[in-house]
């Protein structure tokens, strides 16, 4: 498993440094999880210094600034492995975590009717949830999860999580 982490320049709105210390905090347990050579991220342009800050995370171009072109990047590399798709924006709990793990089909954490900025995909399914999200690049990632339901008729289990959900940035360039 693989643990793909999309950094975005929506995320800067609250703080470079207060969102700098929760992904410490989300690494950390990230890595005791699910080990340390397993952690990737999707970053843009505006996240360089995170090379020498997390030295432990294998990085990935996200040229276009979005959540969903830096997971369908990230998903692209990762293909062959169970991808633990996080929102660096979120706040995990190991409790929240393995809610996750004992699922057998694609599970999204969601929020009030939001994704809640976690969710794990299948090494059975990456390859449609690529196509999912080349087909929502203008729209957010949840409407991709939709997509991979009802277009490819995947079973993905849309699970309710406590605490506060990710709001999708719609990038319309």
């Amino acid at each position: 498993m693989k643990a793909l982490l999309l950094l975005y320049s929506g995320l800067l709105e609250e703080g470079k440094e207060k969102l700098y210390t929760e992904l410490e905090k989300n690494i950390s347990l990230l890595t005791r999880i699910i080990g340390i050579d397993s952690i990737y991220a999707s970053v843009s342009s505006h996240f360089k210094d995170m090379f020498d800050k997390f030295p432990e995370v294998c990085f990935i171009n996200n040229v276009r600034d979005s959540s969903v072109f830096g997971a369908y990047k990230g998903l692209r590399k990762l293909r062959g492995n169970d991808v633990l798709l996080v929102d660096a924006g979120s706040t995990l709990t190991k409790e929240g975590l393995l809610t996750f793990f004992n699922r057998v089909n694609v599970t999204v954490g969601m929020v009030k009717e939001r994704w809640s900025g976690v969710a794990l995909i299948k090494m059975r399914d990456v390859d449609y949830m690529i196509r999912s999200l080349e087909k929502n690049f203008e729209r957010s990632i949840l409407d991709a999860f939709y997509t991979l339901k009802d277009t490819y008729s995947i079973v993905t289990d849309f699970v309710q999580l406590k605490g506060k959900a990710v709001f999708p940035i719609l990038d319309l360039r």
